[in-house]
């Protein structure tokens, strides 16, 4: 911890302001955010159903994240942020983590990583990598584990993971899109690229319009050039 001292002179005596800053340090970190789908209406029909599966997504997090070498750095309400410090550990942990998910008490959860630069400040971790991690996880379904393009090609030579493109997708508040994949190993689900939703941009609409030819319905064929003419200007 650093101690910033000011003080200022004020007539006859020194007022002092002690200030306190963190620590920081930056490192390259895969990213997994996890939470589970449905929680606020699982909550509204059964309470301690919800409590239950809570409780189970939470212990299952504790146990296999250590297992795994990774850090929770911490829980928001049905959801984790988690950080490893390599690839295969990260994917090999949401693997595991879905695959228990399936028992009961089934928990309907969803997992995004993601590979990049993280700034630890104390017990709290910032950067563009972790909203990144964040949006993959948005547009997961349950039972599934997506990941960037970064997380996959540090995997590509190891046959032990399989996974399918869901193709570059645009991310709210982030300049490039991105390519997403899918784990696609047995058992995993792999969301349908024509009905991602989460926090992603929205498609933009291009508008359009179509001009049938205008028909000269008078008796007047010297009258043809006028319904052309409007025709025509429409069109440019």
């Amino acid at each position: 911890m650093i101690i910033i001292i000011a003080y200022q002179l004020k007539e006859s005596y020194l007022s002092f302001t002690i200030f306190y800053t963190m620590p920081q340090s930056r490192q390259l970190a895969a990213i997994l955010f996890a939470d589970m789908v449905g929680y606020t209406a699982m909550m509204h029909h059964d309470e301690k159903m919800a409590l239950i599966k809570l409780h189970h997504f939470r212990k299952n997090l504790e146990e296999t994240v250590k297992e795994f070498e990774g850090k929770i750095i911490q829980y928001y309400g049905d959801g984790s942020l988690i950080v490893f410090t390599n690839t295969v550990n990260a994917v090999n942990c949401a693997k595991k983590l879905q695959e228990d998910f399936r028992k009961e008490p089934a928990v309907p959860a969803r997992i995004g990583i993601h590979l990049g630069e993280i700034i630890f400040e104390g017990e709290n971790i910032f950067g563009d990598s972790v909203n990144i991690s964040s949006r993959i996880e948005s547009m997961g379904i349950p039972g599934a584990v997506l990941v960037s393009d970064t997380i996959q090609k540090q995997l590509k030579n190891k046959p032990e993971f399989q996974f399918t493109s869901l193709g570059n997708i645009e991310f709210k508040n982030v300049d490039e899109p991105i390519e997403i994949f899918a784990l696609s190993s047995p058992g995993f689900p792999v969301p349908d690229k024509t009905d991602l939703s989460g926090k992603i941009k929205e498609p933009k609409i291009t508008k359009s319009i179509a001009v049938m030819p205008f028909v000269n319905m008078s008796n007047d064929t010297e009258q043809e050039y006028f319904s052309d003419g409007i025709t025509e200007e429409i069109y440019n």
